[in-house]
Parts: C-alpha cells; sequence; structure tokens
C-alpha cells in the first residue's frame, strides 16, 4: 500500500519504517484501552482461558460474543463466517473495520488520542505518521468522484 514517498520537507516514507510503526503500536495495545477505545464497555468482555471474548462490532453482533481479541499476540478473529473480520489480523486491522477509516488514518487517530508516548514513538515516526495521513487523504480525494 504504501512505497517510498518523498513528501514536504524531504521526508521519506518507505515499507520498512511503515511496518515497523504499525508493529510497534499494535503491540502497545493493552485489550482494556482498545476497548475503550472503540466505545464498549471492559466489563462486557467474557475471559476465556487466554483470550476474551465481546460482541462484533464489525457486525454489530449484540446477542452473540463472537469477537475474540487475543492479548498475547494482539491479534483478533470474529467466529460469525459471514463476518469481514472472520481472519485472524491484528488490533490496527479491526479498527480499520470497525472505523471504516484507511490504516494511516487509524494510526494516526489512536496516537492523537493515546499520545506517542503509550506507543514509545519516536518524533520521527509521528511525522511519518502525518505524512502517511496526509498521502491517504489526498489519494481519497482523487479517488472520488467530481
Amino acid at each position: 500500500m504504501v512505497g517510498t514517498n518523498t513528501g514536504k520537507g524531504g521526508l521519506t516514507v518507505n515499507e520498512g519504517a511503515y511496518s515497523a510503526i504499525c508493529a510497534q503500536i499494535n503491540s502497545g495495545f493493552e485489550i482494556q484501552k482498545l476497548v475503550q477505545y472503540i466505545g464498549w464497555k471492559p466489563d462486557k468482555m467474557v475471559r476465556s482461558g487466554d483470550v476474551y471474548l465481546v460482541h462484533c462490532p464489525i457486525h454489530q453482533d449484540s446477542v452473540f460474543r463472537t469477537l475474540v481479541l487475543n492479548p498475547r499476540n494482539n491479534t483478533y478473529h470474529c467466529k460469525h463466517v459471514n463476518c469481514a473480520g472472520n481472519r485472524p489480523s491484528d488490533f490496527l486491522d479491526l479498527l480499520v473495520k470497525v472505523f471504516n477509516k484507511s490504516l494511516p488514518e487509524v494510526i494516526h487517530d489512536v496516537v492523537t488520542h493515546f499520545g506517542p508516548e503509550y506507543f514509545r514513538l519516536s518524533t520521527k515516526q509521528v511525522a511519518i505518521i502525518g505524512e502517511l495521513v496526509k498521502v491517504a487523504r489526498e489519494q481519497r480525494l482523487i479517488e472520488k468522484p467530481a
């Protein structure tokens, strides 16, 4: 999705830096904070062994706890076969699906919400995130029909 891009100021964003930021943010999530960020109440989570079960916000299930959150490796999957989240992925992907935003926008939003220090991000990494969001928004504007 993101290749090498040089924005204003000569900032270069490459796939490796982008992947490292994604991994750093995803590994920094605490399950309770993720749940609260999405708008769930942590007391609605049910622990089942090493994982937590919650109502899936992707297909908006309010009856069964089909979404499995694994805090050991910060991944999720929905047990509902027709859900877009039925393949295991990381927490950032969950937020992309829940909020219907691009990955750079989700990263920007969570870093803005929690602060860069929560994820131990450097000033350079924060600048890269800003550049990625700008590029994502420009691409979205170009793709919109006139």
